[in-house]
C-alpha cells in the first residue's frame, strides 16, 4: 500500500502565495519549496552577497517557467538590499504584469528609479483607449477573453433552441464585439511583453555610443545611469542599440544591462 505524501505547511503556505502573486502557471511542491527557502534566505541575510543568494534563488524559481508577480516582486527586494538598483528595476517591471495595482510595488518601484523616475516614456494612445490595460494584469486578460468567448458561444447555442431568438442574437452581437476587445487587450499585451523587447541599465555612469564598438564616439554628453530603463532595438556582438525617451538612439554594452 502506498502511503500519502506529505508535504510541509511552510510549503503548502508558499504556493498560496505565488497563486495569490499573480502566477502565471501551476505551481508544484518544489518551486513552493524553493520559494520559502527563498523567503527565509532573505529573512536571515545581512550583507549584500547575502541579499544577492536570496534573489539568485528567485531566478531559480523563474529559470524553472514560473512567471509570478510574488516571485518577481520580491527579488527586487532583494536587489534593493543588495544595492542593486538597476536589477530590482527589471524585477519590479516584470513584477507589475502580474500584480500592477499593488501598492507595496508601486512605492518599490518609485524608490528604486530614484532620479530616473521622471524619464518614463510618453504613453501611446492604444493606453488611452484601453484604459483598464494597465489596471488588470497580464494573464487575467486571457481569461477575461476566454470567459467572454464561453458566454457568447453560450448565448448563441441558447438562440438556437429558445424563444426571443432576437433577444439572444443582440446579445451574441455584444457578446462578440466584447469578446475582441478584450482579444485586442490580452493579444497587446502578448506583443508588448514579449521577451527581450525592454531592458534598464544596471552598471553606474554607462557611456552610450553612436555604434556598436568602443572607437564609435559617445552619443550623448554624460553618461547613462544605472536605472536608466531603455526598449531594445537590436543586438548585435554583444552590443544593444536601445532607444531611450525622447526618441534618443544609442549603443551600449550587453553586460552593462538586463533586457526582459
Amino acid at each position: 500500500m502506498r502511503l500519502p505524501v506529505r508535504i510541509p505547511a511552510t510549503v503548502l503556505l508558499a504556493a498560496v502565495l505565488l497563486g495569490l502573486g499573480g502566477c502565471g502557471r501551476r505551481v508544484d511542491a518544489r518551486h513552493a519549496a524553493k520559494f520559502q527557502e527563498a523567503l527565509d534566505a532573505f529573512a536571515d541575510a545581512e550583507e549584500p552577497d547575502d541579499f544577492l543568494h536570496a534573489a539568485a534563488l528567485y531566478q531559480e524559481i523563474i529559470d524553472g517557467g514560473v512567471a509570478s508577480g510574488a516571485v518577481f516582486y520580491n527579488q527586487g527586494n532583494a536587489f534593493m538590499r543588495a544595492g542593486k538598483p538597476g536589477r530590482a528595476i527589471a524585477a519590479y517591471r516584470r513584477a507589475q504584469r502580474y500584480m500592477p495595482l499593488d501598492p507595496r510595488l508601486k512605492a518599490n518601484l518609485q524608490s528604486a528609479l530614484g532620479r530616473n523616475a521622471g524619464e518614463a516614456a510618453r504613453r501611446p494612445l492604444i493606453r488611452w483607449l484601453l484604459f483598464w490595460q494597465d489596471r488588470i494584469s497580464y494573464p487575467a486578460k486571457f481569461h477575461l477573453a476566454a470567459i467572454a468567448a464561453l458566454i457568447t458561444f453560450a448565448a448563441a447555442c441558447t438562440g438556437l433552441f429558445r424563444r426571443h431568438r432576437r433577444l439572444f442574437g443582440r446579445l451574441t452581437l455584444s457578446g462578440i464585439a466584447v469578446t475582441l476587445v478584450l482579444g485586442f487587450s490580452a493579444g497587446y499585451d502578448a506583443y508588448r511583453f514579449q521577451p527581450d523587447r525592454y531592458g534598464v541599465v544596471v552598471d553606474p555612469d554607462v557611456t552610450a555610443r553612436k555604434g556598436p564598438d568602443e572607437g564609435f564616439q559617445p552619443a550623448f554628453t554624460k553618461p547613462l545611469t544605472e536605472g536608466t530603463e531603455f526598449r531594445l532595438l537590436e543586438r548585435r556582438d554583444q552590443w544593444l542599440s536601445i532607444d531611450l525617451p525622447g526618441n534618443r538612439n544609442a549603443w551600449i554594452e550587453e553586460r552593462a544591462a538586463v533586457v526582459y
